[in-house]
């Protein structure tokens, strides 16, 4: 037989006793999580075998509900290998992303999505490392485009922007695409219905809510179940509170039920809970199963809607089930969503797993928050509500998250708080809009917490982590708390002040630990991996370290980490505020960090110096700072040391960041290889400038052409180059996209450089560098260009000459002009100087050799290249316009001269991308080199 739910399904039992951990289930949907999959095209799509392609049922319909809230979007109609898939309107609070989600056995399908009216001008994917241009098509009328999505990308989603960039945050909107794997059909409970109709199948082990909670309210209606708060004295009756005395027996109000359409309740009012309000009868179905632990160990949601305060599952120990864990499983249809909250300072997540063990949720439903309409609904300022995310795991372990789909979080997507354990497979997170402290994936604490497979849409951090408590603003003794009350005026609010006291209270007595003890532990071994992050507003890709309370940060790992149009930087880590982090190891791999908003370097390390940091014994006993390790609680100190590791690895940021450095502090080892600037590799300093400070060992390193490890050099890689030819045909020419560099002396002048007039063939090349990256003047300066051979197979490969290199300005030009960049130069109108013996700087001579390239800017792109490199001694030029302070060095180079001396050099473009020359490599680009 069914055993009845004890004292502990009494829907007030929370109330009876302060403190008590009550066994409440709340349940509801919060952000939408997109796990991270991206798009790779290379032109028009290929043929593929026969995709499965899965269109998931309608959110939300079933159980008597005939329609789903969900709307179409009206901009995307989405094909997945020709299989119509319905694209959804996201815009609770703005309209920045409509989502096509499905489910397919390719992780590459051929995507196609119309946008019958809009005319497609530009089309960008993301992770953009994945989709290049040419990985897309757009049909001949401009309303569809089509690509694939990539393998090498190891995601499971995509975002397609038309006619927009990640600079552009809001409003197109753009589109999500989820392709979630098939699910794994192990993973579905029986559904096989008990036979009295209970919903409680004990030969099954299943528990069918839907039927369950439909008997349950039958019998215990909401409108009976539900009471108000009573009068209780005050946890702070007899304190003192910033100078104010709360009086010895003081009460908070007492309670009231008021409509559910009031605004800005709060505690002790309540708002009257809806008849179908489903809060009661989940509590009362978890406890059906612990009272049944031979027979129960699911919790099954069918197709349908579920409207409650969200899924809370407190002090449930799996382990005592039959199986050996609480498994929960949502249907595809199934959409659990948040009502609004009960008053203002409540806690109601769209799920929560409280002080439990070994609980697997499972399946495709959507769980939704409902976080615009309760912060229209109340104030939810740090200092006057508890903090609530989407998904919370907190004092918990062994938890394990499959395919859980959440939207429209509260406040963080998915956090953890002192959970060990916990895993998290291709979640999802989609809360696109601009509310606070939308982070995507924040785990505070925790120790072995694994992410594999993420996506997110938020407001702020694509990842945080670093015991950063989020509701010690609103607790007792925080002073915004107090202020709102004017305690410590003249004229106190005291009763408002006991009664806000009373609603923290309330909280703590439901969690079992209080706001100061959510993060009580050191965290450790973080992995995160496979991910895709979009942040509409403020945050950072990475950041770790904020108030860390003391305790010890170990272990992060990030791999294949994707991070879009993050505002605030890329990897940051806090040494302060107080105390300070004591962060050990971080190691970035194969991850892309898109930083086309960032206004700053995309990477600030901040270690510790080797100071002192102290933990008083009010720290520890009163806000929940790390205890002495001694065990008496009195106040220690430890030294602030360096991060012990740090380490980035095949990672790639979107844009060159020569005009600002990335910090590396207090590290004890740093190691940089093959990292990627705008698609370059980085082997040059000034791709990548760092500032450092308390770094024990840096190395910095890339993989060359050769397949050997390489130092980076220090330097400048080119960042322009062209050359401008004095022939009728050619002074009006820019070549700034040649494969090449040329240069020929019409001998008027030391360079050429004063040839005007006649049918003179002279030829100049101009190259500008980056001069941000150097820290001082260096002692040796070398200028090193590739030689491709020259023109004339007449020449004798015997014949020798030298580069003449002279520093120029682009302010100061042949047509009188004061603007002559080298995407717009031409022999016309290009820097004006004369070239003097004790001007130029000159290389060795060098002859000119055997290889020939024909007259023709792109027919030699084919042509074998000679490969020397020649080098220019150009120390005093960098020299002087290091202490001019000026950020570039642009340089005019000529050749000596001699009859029909053309010679030409890889340029920029030469050296890299797919239209490169074939015999070239990247190290053949122009570049110069510095000694410090």
């Amino acid at each position: 037989m069914i055993r009845p739910a004890g004292d502990d399904a009494d829907p007030n039992h929370a109330q009876v006793r302060r403190r008590a951990r009550v066994k409440r289930v709340i349940a509801a949907a919060a952000s939408a999580t997109i796990a991270a999959a991206s798009l790779m095209l290379t032109g028009a799509a290929p043929a593929q075998a026969a995709t499965t392609v899965r269109a998931y049922a309608p959110t939300g319909v079933g159980g008597g509900t005939t329609s789903s809230p969900d709307v179409a979007s009206s901009k995307y109609q989405v094909q997945v290998a020709g299989t119509p898939v319905q694209a959804v309107k996201y815009a609770q609070n703005g309209h920045n992303f409509d989502v096509a989600r499905f489910a397919s056995d390719s992780r590459t399908p051929t995507i196609t999505v119309t946008l019958p009216s809009t005319t497609i001008d530009t089309v960008n994917i993301y992770p953009a490392r994945y989709y290049p241009s040419s990985s897309v098509s757009v049909s001949a009328d401009k309303h569809t485009l089509t690509f694939q999505m990539s393998a090498d990308a190891g995601l499971n989603q995509a975002i397609v922007m038309v006619n927009g960039d990640s600079t552009n945050a809001t409003g197109q909107p753009y589109l999500a695409v989820i392709n979630d794997p098939l699910e794994d059909p192990a993973r579905r409970p029986d559904t096989t219905s008990a036979s009295d109709g209970s919903g409680v199948n004990l030969q099954t082990g299943v528990l069918n809510f839907q039927q369950f909670a439909a008997k349950y309210l039958a019998e215990h209606p909401n409108s009976t179940a539900q009471k108000a708060p009573a009068a209780a004295t005050s946890s702070m009756a007899g304190k003192t509170v910033n100078g104010t005395a709360i009086p010895a027996g003081q009460k908070t109000s007492a309670g009231s039920l008021v409509s559910a359409s009031t605004v800005n309740v709060r505690y002790p009012k309540v708002r009257a809970m809806a008849a179908d309000d489903l809060t009661y009868a989940l509590r009362a179905a978890l406890d059906t199963i612990e009272a049944n632990p031979t027979a129960l160990n699911t919790l099954y949601f069918p197709n349908g809607t579920y409207v409650w305060s969200g899924l809370l599952v407190n002090d449930l120990d799996g382990s005592k089930l039959k199986g050996g864990k609480l498994k929960i499983y949502t249907a595809e249809g199934a959409l659990l969503k948040n009502r609004v909250q009960g008053y203002m300072e409540a806690f109601e997540p769209a799920v929560g797993i409280i002080d439990s063990n070994d609980i697997e949720i499972s399946g495709r439903g959507v769980f939704d928050g409902n976080g615009v309409v309760n912060y229209r609904a109340d104030s939810h300022d740090a200092y006057r509500s508890q903090h609530q995310g989407g998904v919370m795991v907190m004092h918990s372990s062994d938890i394990t998250f499959n395919d859980t789909y959440v939207r429209d979080a509260k406040q963080w997507n998915y956090e953890t708080h002192t959970a060990s354990r916990v895993t998290f497979n291709n979640i999802k997170a989609l809360t696109p809009y601009r509310q606070p402290w939308i982070d995507g994936t924040d785990f505070a604490s925790g120790q072995d917490i694994t992410a594999n497979g993420v996506f997110t849409l938020g407001n702020d951090d694509a990842f945080a982590s670093g015991h950063y408590n989020p509701s010690d603003g609103f607790t007792p003794l925080a002073s915004g708390v107090w202020n709102n009350f004017q305690i410590g005026t003249s004229t106190p609010d005291v009763q408002g002040y006991v009664d806000a006291v009373g609603a923290y209270d309330a909280v703590a007595d439901e969690l079992g630990f209080d706001a100061y003890h959510w993060d009580a532990a050191d965290t450790k071994n973080i992995s995160v991996s496979n991910t895709l992050n979009w942040s509409v507003n403020a945050g950072n890709a990475i950041r770790i370290g904020w108030d860390s309370y003391g305790y010890r940060l170990t272990n992060y790992t990030f791999d294949n980490f994707n991070s879009v149009s993050p505002w605030a930087g890329g990897i940051f880590t806090h040494n302060s505020p107080n105390p300070y982090p004591r962060i050990q190891s971080i190691v970035v791999k194969n991850s892309t960090i898109d930083t086309s908003r960032f206004t700053k370097g995309p990477v600030w390390i901040n270690g510790g110096s080797g100071s002192t940091q102290t933990i008083t014994a009010e720290d520890q006993a009163t806000y929940g700072f790390a205890p002495n390790p001694d065990g008496s609680g009195t106040t220690y100190t430890y030294p602030k040391t360096p991060i012990g590791t740090f380490t980035l690895d095949n990672v790639w940021f979107s844009k060159p960041s020569s005009s600002t450095s990335s910090g590396l502090n207090g590290i004890a080892n740093a190691t940089l290889h093959n990292i990627r600037v705008a698609g370059q590799l980085v082997r040059y300093s000034s791709q990548f400038p760092l500032t450092t400070s308390g770094v024990g060992t840096l190395t910095t390193t890339y993989t060359g052409a050769n397949g050997q490890t390489q130092n980076v050099k220090a330097g400048a890689l080119v960042e322009g180059d062209t050359w401008v030819g004095a022939w009728s045909g050619d002074q009006t020419r820019n070549s700034s996209s040649d494969l090449t560099l040329i240069t020929r002396n019409t001998g008027v002048g030391l360079m050429g450089e004063q040839y005007t007039t006649g049918s003179g063939d002279g030829k100049l090349s101009y190259i500008q560098f980056p001069l941000s990256s150097l820290t001082k003047s260096p002692s040796q300066a070398t200028l090193h260009l590739t030689y491709v051979g020259h023109r004339y197979s007449s020449v004798p490969s015997t014949d020798t000459d030298q580069l003449l290199v002279q520093p120029v300005s682009d302010t100061t030009c042949t047509g009188g002009g004061t603007s002559c960049p080298i995407s717009s130069m031409t022999w016309q109108n290009r820097p004006s100087f004369t070239a003097t013996n004790s001007s130029v700087a000159k290389s060795a001579t060098f002859n000119l050799g055997s290889t020939i390239v024909a007259e023709g800017s792109g027919n030699h792109q084919s042509n074998p290249v000679d490969g020397r490199d020649i080098t220019v001694d150009i120390t005093s030029f960098v020299q002087n316009a290091y202490a001019a302070k000026q950020s570039t060095l642009l340089l005019a180079v000529g050749n000596a001269g001699g009859s029909n001396h053309e010679l030409r050099f890889v340029s920029s473009e030469g050296s890299i991308g797919s239209g490169k020359l074939t015999n070239a490599t990247a190290e053949m680009a122009p570049a110069i080199t510095v000694t410090p």
